[in-house]
């Protein structure tokens, strides 16, 4: 699976005329093993802890790649800070967010894609991703 996934990323990063780098390559083995949310610091120290050395330089500027090739997808932002996911880890999801403790909530709705879908074809829109997030205060928070 992984030699797939290497080979996808090669012909993307050819596709866009990017260098295809050991560091680049580092990184996507590093995400692909990834689970859970991740912000770019506890990316940087996970990678360490696989002894897999890429700086965080690498990483800020390769994200965007990573997003348009379909290897993390954006999980959630906070007031500080961005979170990924590896793609193709779980099913579709979307995330309640509380904006005190930091709690994430992940669930699924269908009446909430349907209604996306309808939304999307109203406009006229092809929607190629979407990153839906409902912050607020869980129940801890509010009491």
């Amino acid at each position: 699976m992984q030699a797939v996934k290497n080979d996808r990323f090669h012909t993307f990063l050819r596709k866009k005329n990017l260098r295809v780098t050991e560091e680049r390559l580092r990184l996507l083995e590093g995400v692909s093993r990834q689970r859970g949310h991740f912000n770019v610091d506890e990316l940087v120290r996970r990678l360490g802890k696989q002894g897999l050395r890429v700086s965080r330089d690498t990483i800020y500027r390769n994200i965007p790649i990573l997003l348009e090739a379909g290897v993390i997808e954006q999980s959630f932002k906070t007031s500080r800070d961005t979170y990924y996911e590896a793609a193709n880890q779980k099913k579709h999801h979307d995330h309640l967010y509380c904006r005190t403790c930091s709690k994430v909530v992940e669930f699924s709705d269908p009446i909430i894609e349907k209604l996306q879908k309808k939304i999307a074809e109203r406009f006229e829109f092809k929607v190629e991703f979407h990153c839906h997030q409902l912050v607020g205060l869980c129940t801890k928070c509010r009491t």
